[in-house]
C-alpha cells in the first residue's frame, strides 16, 4: 500500500467511496462541488491509499495544513472495504505523512460516539480521547449529536512507531 495526494481526477473515487451504505450517517459525504473546493484549498489534503495494483482503497482528508500551531485536523477517514485491515495500514501511512511531511505536532479528529469501528481504530493507533463536543453535529435526521474529540501527538506517534518496528509491524 502507498499514499498519494488526490487530484480532480479522483473525485469519482472519493464520492463513490463515501457513498457506501451507512457512511453518510457515520462520516458524512461531500458534494462534487465541495470536493472540488477542498482539492483547490491549499490548507487541505486528501491522501488516497492505493493497493499494489494501483486501485484506490480509501482516503484520509486533512484540514488546517496552515495551522500556526501545527495542529492538523482529520476531517474524514473512509475505506472502500471495511474490516479488512485497510484502515489501520492507511492511517499509519497517513499519520507518517502528516507528522514527517506536513509538519504536524498534533493531529486531532472527531467521531460520533456510535461509530465504534472508528473509535477502535483511533485508539489502536494511539489517539487519546480529549472530551465530548456536546450537540456539535447535525445529523441527517435533523437531530443533534455529540462528537468525541481525540488527538495524537508527534512524540506519541514516534514512540508507537518505534515499538511497531521492534515487533515487526512496519
Amino acid at each position: 500500500m502507498r499514499l498519494r495526494r488526490a487530484s480532480i481526477a479522483d473525485i469519482p473515487f472519493l464520492m463513490s467511496t463515501e457513498r457506501q451504505p451507512g457512511y453518510d450517517r457515520l462520516v458524512g459525504r461531500f458534494t462534487e462541488q465541495e470536493h472540488i473546493a477542498n482539492l483547490a484549498d491549499a490548507t487541505a489534503a486528501y491522501q488516497i491509499a492505493l493497493g499494489d495494483d494501483g486501485h484506490g482503497l480509501g482516503f484520509v482528508f486533512f484540514r488546517d495544513l496552515d495551522d500556526a500551531h501545527n495542529n492538523l485536523y482529520i476531517k474524514r477517514v473512509i475505506v472502500a472495504a471495511p474490516d479488512q485491515g485497510v484502515g489501520t495500514a492507511m492511517m499509519r501511512l497517513a499519520l507518517d505523512w502528516a507528522f514527517s511531511e506536513a509538519g504536524a505536532q498534533r493531529i486531532w479528529l472527531t467521531h460520533l460516539p456510535e461509530n465504534l469501528r472508528a473509535r477502535a481504530l483511533y485508539t489502536k493507533l494511539g489517539f487519546q480521547q480529549e472530551g465530548v463536543l456536546r450537540h456539535a453535529y447535525g445529523k441527517t435526521d435533523g437531530t443533534r449529536g455529540d462528537l468525541m474529540q481525540m488527538s495524537l501527538l508527534k512524540s506519541e506517534w514516534a514512540e508507537i512507531r518505534v515499538r511497531e518496528i521492534q515487533i515487526g509491524l512496519d
